[in-house]
């Protein structure tokens, strides 16, 4: 339990000890607009429900029983909120020191523990670009898979993606007509010419009705296997991808414990539709075999064509049973899918749970997050206009590496270019909730100014650089709380309280923005105080524990931006 959760359980129960029964938690309390109308806030509308009195009247007699003590300064009243104020030295003692003996671990919890997750994320299909809205995905993705671990899950990592399919076709339709003689040998260019295919046999598909005809035969072909140079060109195009998307699953620091092709899953997604079928869950309709939704309160989706192919609903149902028996039994399997995908999983998961309510019954969550794009222009595939996740990535890092040239010499300039660029996307993605529109701007994720992650960067990096002009800074600093005067200090500390918080509520809520904003207002607040207040130039004593001080912020921002997927760096 940490400080500030042992500051609201003390409160707790003090003001249930007035009253025979429960009648607050630690989850009733909140925060004050402002640090002069107090530190913690405790609404007293629920007790006056319980008791009947009102809330203002509640709020007077609190006031009047509680009295200080060694965790308790003093309370102030405001309408039928009472608001506590946390005794300075004691916050400042317990924070500083649980974050020193933590360290990295600091926010971390068990809150999770014997949780088993899995979260599949990313999903580039192979033949096809991996692009901004895939950026997204695997960004967000990844810092939650952080976020569960730091809660104490065991978390499994996994990527579905579709590697048969009309997208597939349509490439191969215009790849079988390159000889092998000119083919790239970068992963760069190779991926370009798969898209470039693509972006041909789309078109032919859509213009010419003898092109769609082959395209069609081709798609049956990616199934059956049974043309020997469709699957030979299909194996080829689809191992170009998967090196291509290695590279960047590298860069943007990711990994899989699992990566599942459609092609591996279809006979089990067959073998489940006709069980389904045969069960009554799914039934015929016009040649094909549908769930009828309707009777669910849902849509009505088809899971067989009338072809006999699965459709991606009747191939989620293969999927779905070996993600939930590959790894043993899993407490929650999170899909991190855009928004376009509601009914989709609505769907599949009612009809996963109607065939085997056992292991799958409340144990699929769609994270539907917002689409993204940039601020001006559109992006369409089918026209080859795709706007490349790499290519942002580049362009972060040059501009990075340009500003950083004109600040000084360093000597690993590329290092610290594609750590900050990287991180500088990241955080531009994850700075915003994922349940909103993110229009992308180049210029403002790059930003040494402002909610950024170079921001963040170089803030890390000033106490860095503070810490190592002093020798034994890092020194425990005897009876350090009592030096902090500063009303600045005592809004420092009770900001950095609140951390282990913050980790927990992105967590519930599936959203790295609550700590992307927490970091920034701490960054601000530790910029304010540093110009406000001598650090090096302090007194011997009050300057030792004004470096304790900032060096448990900087020991938060580097926490907080690891659970985004954000390396720091030391300089810049």
């Amino acid at each position: 339990m940490y400080t500030l959760e042992k500051i609201k359980q003390h409160i707790v129960d003090l003001v249930n000890k007035e009253y025979d029964n429960e009648a607050i938690t630690i989850a009733d309390f909140s925060f004050p607009p402002n640090s002069e109308m107090g530190d913690l806030s405790l609404p007293c509308f629920k007790i006056a429900k319980i008791t009947g009195q009102a809330p203002a009247k509640i709020a007077e007699d609190l006031f009047k029983k509680i009295k200080p003590d060694k965790i308790i300064a003093g309370a102030k009243i405001f309408g039928p909120y009472l608001n506590f104020i946390i005794n300075k030295n004691y916050l400042s003692s317990a924070v500083i020191t649980e974050i020193e003996k933590a360290k990295d671990q600091y926010g971390n919890s068990e809150e999770l523990k014997r949780k088993k997750i899995m979260v599949e994320f990313a999903h580039p299909n192979p033949f096809k670009s991996f692009h901004i809205g895939h950026l997204r995905n695997i960004i967000l993705g990844e810092s939650l898979v952080r976020i569960f671990e730091a809660r104490g899950a065991k978390v499994i990592r996994t990527n579905y993606q579709g590697d048969v399919g009309m997208h597939i076709a349509k490439c191969l339709y215009a790849f079988k007509d390159v000889k092998p003689e000119n083919y790239p040998e970068s992963a760069d260019d190779r991926v370009a010419l798969l898209g470039k295919c693509y972006a041909a046999g789309a078109k032919a598909f859509e213009e010419d009705e003898v092109a769609k005809g082959l395209i069609k035969y081709i798609n049956k072909q990616i199934y059956l296997g049974q043309d020997k140079e469709i699957k030979k060109l299909w194996e080829l195009g689809k191992k170009w991808s998967l090196e291509k998307f290695h590279e960047i699953y590298e860069r943007v620091d990711t990994r899989f414990d699992r990566e599942y092709m459609e092609s591996e899953i279809m006979n089990d997604g067959l073998k489940y539709i006709q069980e389904a079928f045969d069960r009554g869950i799914l039934e015929k309709s016009d040649g094909a075999v549908v769930f009828n939704g309707e009777k669910h309160g849902g849509d009505t989706r088809v899971f067989l064509n009338s072809d006999g192919l699965p459709t991606y609903e009747g191939k989620e149902l293969g999927l779905a049973f070996k993600e939930f028996t590959d790894f043993g039994k899993l407490d929650l399997c999170v899909h991190n899918v855009a928004i376009e995908q509601i009914s989709f999983f609505k769907t599949t998961f009612k009809v996963e749970e109607l065939l085997a309510p056992e292991l799958f019954q409340g144990k699929q969550y769609h994270n539907a997050y917002e689409f993204v794009g940039l601020k001006q222009g559109k992006m369409s595939s089918r026209k080859g206009q795709v706007v490349l996740g790499n290519d942002i990535l580049n362009e972060a890092v040059e501009k990075i590496g340009a500003i950083i040239k004109e600040k000084g010499e360093l000597e690993n300039v590329s290092d610290i270019s594609e750590r900050v660029g990287v991180g500088a996307v990241k955080f531009a993605f994850l700075k915003i909730s994922p349940f909103k529109y993110l229009a992308f701007d180049i210029n403002e994720s790059i930003s040494f100014e402002g909610n950024s992650g170079p921001y963040l960067q170089y803030t890390y990096v000033r106490i860095q650089s503070i810490l190592r002009k002093v020798k034994g800074a890092s020194r425990k600093v005897k009876g350090f709380e009592e030096l902090f005067t500063e009303a600045k200090e005592h809004d420092l500390i009770l900001k950095m309280s609140k951390y282990p918080e913050i980790v927990e509520a992105a967590g519930k809520n599936y959203d790295p923005s609550e700590i992307a904003k927490y970091l920034f207002e701490l960054a601000q607040m530790f910029n304010d105080y540093y110009h406000a207040v001598p650090i090096l130039k302090a007194p011997e004593e009050i300057k030792n524990a004004r470096l304790v001080l900032i060096k448990a912020v900087g020991q938060i921002i580097e926490n907080g931006l690891k659970l985004l997927g954000i390396k720091v760096v030391e300089e810049m």
